[in-house]
């Protein structure tokens, strides 16, 4: 659920169509489903005319949602689009800073949420090997977690139940169990 931006400020600038606050309404919602879901945004920094107070609030919006996983990337200049008609405002640095500021922000997020799973076990189905270690397989849980783990390749295409035993900001590894 793309947020591009914490401001609401920004936001209309970017004529997304609605504000901070009715962004944080919709994942309100969808956290009070009854299943556990998993959130993705996409954010840009350095939009034309973003301040350190815009970006700020961008900040304040990733603490508040904790998404699992956020596409980040610099505002870049397209001709024919309307922000470039506003003109690159916010300097190269200036970006590069605020893209390391929220990333490493995120890296946390991420590393607490996949910290919570530890001993639980998952429903996965077995995609291919790992790209951490040949000698492990690796799938996805319902939530879109990549999960490692030693199998034979013969678990390929099979649902299994795995269970976390460590953690990594963008992967899990555990173990195969019986249930």
């Amino acid at each position: 659920l793309p947020v591009q931006s914490g401001s609401s400020r920004i936001l209309s600038l970017m004529k997304r169509g609605y504000s901070r606050e009715e962004y944080l309404q919709v994942i309100a919602c969808f956290r009070a489903s009854k299943r556990e879901i998993a959130l993705s945004t996409d954010i840009i920094v350095g939009f034309p005319g973003e301040t350190q107070e815009d970006f700020e609030e961008t900040i304040s919006v990733l603490g508040q949602v904790r998404d699992d996983l956020v596409f980040s990337f610099k505002y870049s200049p397209r001709p024919g689009t309307e922000a470039y008609k506003m003109g690159d405002t916010v300097s190269e640095e200036e970006k590069t800073r605020r893209l390391m500021v929220l990333q490493e922000f995120q890296r946390k997020i991420q590393l607490e949420r996949n910290a919570q799973l530890v001993g639980k076990v998952f429903e996965i189905l077995v995609e291919g090997k790992s790209q951490k270690d040949s000698r492990e397989l690796m799938g996805r849980t319902t939530e879109n977690k990549i999960v490692n783990f030693p199998a034979e390749e013969t678990w390929l295409g099979k649902l299994v139940q795995v269970q976390v035993t460590h953690y990594f900001p963008n992967s899990l590894a555990g173990e195969m169990v019986d249930v």
